[in-house]
């Protein structure tokens, strides 16, 4: 969930930066974008490590011994996997 928050906001603050009447405006808001991406990040990462999700390559996800090439994907795998 924080996740998705933070990607929301990442993508109104690069909107709100095209927008801007200033260059420091257009700065801050590039600046909010990168600290929302990399929370994001963070989040994806934090979920990945709570279901016990083994990151190998850049994109790819080892669960249950399968592989996955999204997160999304691997989360929703590992959640389904705990609730049996």
């Amino acid at each position: 969930m924080e996740r998705i928050y933070c990607l929301s906001r990442e993508r109104e603050e690069t909107e709100l930066a095209n927008f801007a009447g200033s260059p420091e405006a257009r700065l801050a808001h590039h600046e909010l974008a990168s600290r929302y991406a990399a929370k994001a990040s963070e989040a994806e990462a934090a979920t990945c490590a709570m279901l016990g999700i083994e990151r190998v390559r850049v994109y790819h996800y080892w669960v249950h011994g399968c592989r996955y090439t999204s997160a999304a994907d691997a989360i929703a795998e590992a959640r389904h996997g705990t609730a049996q």
